[in-house]
């Protein structure tokens, strides 16, 4: 009888997960980790031995980012000079924190370093020299995380349908993650001009739009037409005609009319802050009190962890505002306001730049990605607390663009190792 091994294929679980492995141990530990642990927290986040495990899955990617650098320091090849002065800032308001004004409940070192995680992991990801198959299996990874991700959005909202409660719309950190999803695969759509990509963006964006979480509707919608990536002005312009047409088809349905007004129906012009029906979570008095008290300090700012502070004697139970502009122009003024505007605008123009080397798709397409997701990043730091959300967002935004770094100077290397001979560091679909 015969039972070699082609008489019983592989199945197709055998085999995706065969494909898994493969690719995963092309991929750098800081990789591993930053993706790993936001499959936990979305899995799992509660405590595990008195420890958060949101907390965790940035604390050990930064830890091991630093043991990373110890020892690479050299391979380095993000461009981290850019975010020195936002660091220098950081550090230099943090030895001036006044300890007895702070809320107990604040802890100004976390902060600091919750904030500078993402810039320790992308220059950590950038010692890294991927070669073509390298980058590949990241795609290959990253699309599979995505479909892990809805996967698991889709499961947690059928759970809250089934219980009868329809208008939940919670999960705001899983939906700040697929806005970053969607940055890259639009921007993978425009350069690939693969469909399955678009559609891959299109199943991302129903997501926030089951889910009715506001600001990533609107961000993971306008990451297309906004892109970074080289899509001609006339399909800019038709596709923001045709999300237009769709934001106010979704503006205009029941559960989005219950979660946007206290009525249960309004109109666009109903949208402000100073409608009473207006439902914004409480958030409204909050920023109006915490504003005004911005400007006691407006250009030096309160110092780390006053805005926490302040943020605990309004609601008792959360220090965080839900608005990351308001409370860096809280605690570090509009000196801090600005240079964290300038380093991120700094940093989007460097990535770009970069294009002018000419590199290769995957390349072009990790730069320009990295780019792609300041958009929504700066559009949710005005409703949510995405600045210490490393976890879901910084840490593998950043890791996008370390990988960038990385390619570019494992190009170069390449290059000049062999000289004159064809480049076989290019993309293959």
């Amino acid at each position: 009888m015969n039972t070699s091994p082609e008489q019983y294929p592989p199945s197709a679980t055998t085999a995706a997960a065969t494909g898994l492995l493969a690719d995963l141990k092309r991929l750098p530990l800081i990789v591993h980790l930053v993706l790993l642990f936001m499959i936990v927290i979305f899995l799992w986040n509660r405590p595990i031995l008195g420890f958060n495990m949101s907390g965790l899955a940035w604390v050990v990617p930064f830890a091991v980012a630093l043991l990373v650098l110890s020892t690479k320091l050299s391979r380095v090849t993000f461009p981290y000079i850019l975010w020195l002065p936002w660091a220098l800032l950081l550090f230099t308001y943090l030895a001036m924190v006044d300890a007895p004004l702070l809320d107990p409940r604040v802890i100004p070192q976390q902060r600091t370093l919750q904030l500078l995680s993402p810039l320790a992991v992308g220059m950590a990801a950038s010692t890294w020299r991927p070669t073509a198959d390298d980058l590949q299996a990241f795609f290959n990874t990253f699309r599979r995380l995505a479909y892990i991700l809805t996967g698991i959005i889709l499961f947690n909202l059928s759970g809250f349908f089934v219980a009868g409660f329809g208008d939940y719309s919670g999960m705001a950190s899983e939906m700040t993650t697929i806005t970053l999803f969607c940055s890259f695969f639009v921007t993978r759509y425009v350069i690939l001009t693969e469909k399955r990509d678009i559609w891959l963006w299109a199943l991302l964006v129903a997501m926030p739009i089951i889910n009715v979480t506001r600001t990533a509707i609107v961000c993971s919608l306008l990451i297309f037409p906004f892109t970074f990536a080289p899509l001609p002005l006339i399909r800019r312009i038709m596709a923001l005609g045709l999300i237009v047409f769709a934001g106010i088809a979704i503006f205009n349905t029941e559960r989005v009319q219950k979660k946007m007004f206290f009525s249960g129906k309004g109109t666009i012009q109903s949208i402000s802050s100073s409608n009473e029906d207006f439902a914004t979570s409480g958030r409204t008095i909050m920023w109006e009190k915490l504003g005004a008290a911005a400007d006691d300090e407006l250009w030096s700012g309160h110092g780390t962890g006053m805005g926490e502070t302040f943020t605990y004697n309004i609601t008792g139970k959360t220090g965080y505002p839900h608005n990351d502009w308001l409370l860096t122009r809280y605690d570090y003024g509009l000196l801090g306001v600005v240079t964290f505007s300038a380093c991120c605008l700094l940093m989007v123009g460097h990535a770009l730049l970069q294009l002018r080397q000419h590199p290769d798709d995957s390349s072009r397409i990790l730069l320009l990605a990295g780019a792609t997701g300041f958009i929504p990043f700066v559009l949710l730091m005005f409703t949510d607390n995405i600045m210490v959300y490393a976890s879901y967002f910084g840490n593998l935004h950043y890791i996008i663009l370390g990988l960038a770094y990385g390619a570019l100077r494992a190009r170069a290397e390449k290059k000049k190792i062999h000289p004159g001979q064809p480049n076989r560091f290019l993309y293959h679909p």
